[in-house]
C-alpha cells in the first residue's frame, strides 16, 4: 500500500525540554482528515474494520443483524471498535500501523523550507524539525502529548498513522528550498511544506488477524 500525506505550515524542532506538544499535536490533527479519507476509500482497509467489528463480537460469529447491515455500517461499527480497542489520553484512536499487524513502515520525506541566508540563524535544525514530524505521525499517550486538550467536534475517533514511531522501518528525508508557502504572503523562518510518501509492504492474511493483536 501506498499514499502520501501532506503539511504545509511552521515546523518547530523539538528535543531536549523543549516536546512542543501542543504544536505537535497540531500537525497531528492536520495528517487526521487525510488518513480518514484513506481509510473510507481503500477497500483492504474497509475490510480491516469490518472485520475488526467482528473480531470484537463475543462468540466469533456474527449475529444475522450484523450480516444484514450494508458495508457503509459495518464499516462505520469496525471503526468505532477500532478506536475504543485503542482509547488513550481521552482519545478514541485509530493507528495505521501497529506493533501486531506484519508490516514494513517506509517513508520518503521532502520538506521544502527557506534557504534564504537571513532564516539561516532563526530557523530549527532539520534533525529537531524530523523530529516533531515523527511524533506528529504517532498516537498521543497521554492527554499532555496532545496538548491538553480532548477531541474535537470531529475527532472521535483520530487517525493517526502510527502507534509508535519505532515503527518507521526506513525513512530518506530530502530537503529543498521553499519559496512561499500557498496562500501565504510573507515567508517564516520555520514554514515547511511536507510531502510524506509512505509505503507499507505486508502479508494480508495475517495483516488482519492481528491487529488487534
Amino acid at each position: 500500500m501506498e499514499f502520501r500525506l501532506l503539511y504545509e505550515g511552521e515546523l518547530l524542532p523539538s528535543g531536549g525540554t523543549n516536546s512542543r506538544a501542543p504544536e505537535k499535536h497540531s500537525i497531528r490533527r492536520a495528517f487526521h482528515p487525510q488518513l480518514r479519507r484513506l481509510w473510507s476509500m481503500r477497500p483492504e482497509l474497509r475490510t480491516l474494520a469490518e472485520n475488526a467489528y467482528i473480531s470484537s463480537l463475543k462468540g466469533g460469529q456474527p449475529p444475522p443483524e450484523i450480516l444484514s447491515k450494508d458495508g457503509g455500517e459495518r464499516f462505520e461499527l469496525g471503526i468505532n471498535a477500532i478506536g475504543e480497542e485503542w482509547n488513550r489520553a481521552g482519545y478514541d484512536l485509530v493507528p495505521l500501523v501497529t506493533p501486531q499487524m506484519t508490516a514494513r513502515c517506509h517513508l520518503d520525506i521532502l520538506i521544502l523550507r527557506p534557504s534564504d541566508r537571513q532564516f539561516i540563524f532563526k530557523q530549527g535544525d532539520l534533525d529537531g524539525q524530523l523530529k516533531t514530524l515523527f511524533d506528529a505521525l504517532r498516537i498521543p499517550s497521554s492527554l499532555g502529548e496532545a496538548g491538553g486538550i480532548g477531541p474535537q467536534d470531529d475527532e472521535t475517533p483520530l487517525y493517526c498513522l502510527l502507534e509508535d514511531d519505532r515503527l518507521i522501518s526506513e525513512v530518506k528525508v530530502t530537503s529543498d528550498e521553499l519559496l512561499l508557502l500557498p496562500h501565504e504572503k510573507q515567508l517564516r523562518p520555520n514554514d515547511s511544506f511536507v510531502v510524506i510518501h509512505v509505503r507499507l509492504n505486508h502479508q494480508f492474511p495475517r495483516f488482519w488477524d492481528n491487529y488487534f493483536g
